[in-house]
């Protein structure tokens, strides 16, 4: 009877201990779950926090320039060039225009229907040549090598134009006007293709937008042009020509040293 008991005991120790473990492991079963939720939720609200930043600071990064100062924050070195040389070509552009009928008429005695048929051939120049760079030369050359290129012919047309030679000749005028102006058409697609890959994409859209400043910068150089033939209007017609080259020669080199400068970031 004592070793049935101590059976009995040692039995019920034994199932004691199995249902103490079945609970423990109950009890863990049920509880881990529980702590696998919570913690899951912890994580998920972490991410969706996360998520809930990293969507405003991506907001923050496309939302357009609200004035003039946030977009100018925006030009980078590269966008600032870019703005440079437009305003180079159209004031070179402006310049060779403008002036064109005091010139001719005064050193070669043009009349006003030659100046106009002469600014017409000019301009039927401008669809061939970008017919000629977007089919042809741009397929063999990087745009920012067209735009380099483009830059120093500007800067030899400008030079040919210049009244060192005694007298001035209607070949060379001409020569160097077609020669500025073709160069500088290049030049205007070639650059605005290439800003509109290296302005930021917080300019593409808004009030202030990379449109808009070029568009300044253009009318800038138009109003900048004016104004310095009529300044050079007062030294006289034979100082004219010289007088208002040299502001286009100058601005002209800064923008080729601008753009060796920054080559590397145009692409």
């Amino acid at each position: 009877m004592i070793r049935y008991v101590m059976g009995n005991t040692y039995n019920k120790k034994i199932i004691f201990l199995m249902s103490g473990q079945v609970e423990d492991t109950v009890e863990n079963g049920l509880t881990k779950p529980l702590l696998l939720r919570s913690e899951e939720k912890e994580q998920d609200e972490d991410d969706d926090q996360e998520c809930d930043g990293s969507e405003e600071a991506s907001e923050e990064s496309h939302r357009p320039a609200a004035s003039i100062k946030s977009a100018y924050r925006l030009l980078t070195p590269s966008v600032k060039v870019q703005l440079l040389i437009y305003f180079m070509l159209k004031y070179a552009m402006e310049i060779l225009l403008s002036e064109s009928s005091v010139i001719t008429s005064y050193y070669f005695s043009w009349s006003t229907s030659s100046v106009a048929i002469f600014l017409a051939c000019l301009g039927l120049t401008v669809l061939p040549v970008n017919i000629v760079v977007g089919n042809y030369i741009s397929n063999m050359f990087e745009d920012r090598q067209i735009l380099l290129a483009s830059e120093i012919i500007v800067c030899i047309g400008i030079l040919l134009s210049f009244h060192i030679i005694i007298p001035y000749s209607v070949p060379q005028y001409v020569c160097s006007a077609l020669i500025t102006f073709v160069a500088a058409e290049v030049l205007e697609g070639v650059n605005l293709s290439l800003l509109s890959r290296v302005m930021s994409s917080r300019l593409s859209r808004g009030t202030y937008n990379g449109g808009l400043l070029s568009t300044e910068a253009g009318t800038l150089a138009r109003v900048v042009a004016d104004g310095t033939i009529t300044l050079a209007g007062y030294l006289g017609e034979s100082k004219l020509l010289n007088v208002t080259l040299l502001p286009s020669l100058f601005i002209c080199i800064s923008s080729i040293i601008a753009t060796f400068f920054t080559y590397n970031s145009l692409y």
